[in-house]
């Protein structure tokens, strides 16, 4: 029996183990390819961005942030859907300012 528990305690750590890594290497991707797109479609150079953070939650499941350094109390929402990156939304990191304009809007796109 001790056998057996100790078996099922172990495939659950490697389960974790595999899906963390998983997870881990899916956020890099992902932070990697909105980057990708801020350098090479929106002409942004690496040391423009301040952080960028890919995150799984509710809606939308996948979002990566972005904070740039020349703006650092405000967040850039970014996601991909069908092979294309866009910015979805816009918000300050503290606080809620409708006058604040955002030094680096997109066009909102259909």
């Amino acid at each position: 029996m001790k056998k057996r528990t100790t078996i099922i305690l172990i495939t659950f750590v490697i389960i974790y183990g595999v899906a963390s890594l998983a997870l881990q290497a899916f956020r890099n991707h992902m932070d990697n390819e909105v980057i990708h797109y801020l350098v090479a479609t929106r002409d942004y150079k690496n040391e423009d961005l301040y952080k960028v953070h890919t995150q799984i939650s509710k809606a939308p499941v996948v979002s990566t942030t972005v904070i740039f350094a020349d703006e650092p109390n405000a967040r850039y929402f970014y996601r991909k859907e069908k092979d294309r990156i866009y910015q979805y939304s816009m918000a300050l990191v503290k606080g809620f300012d409708p006058k604040y304009t955002y030094k680096h809007s997109e066009e909102t796109l259909p």
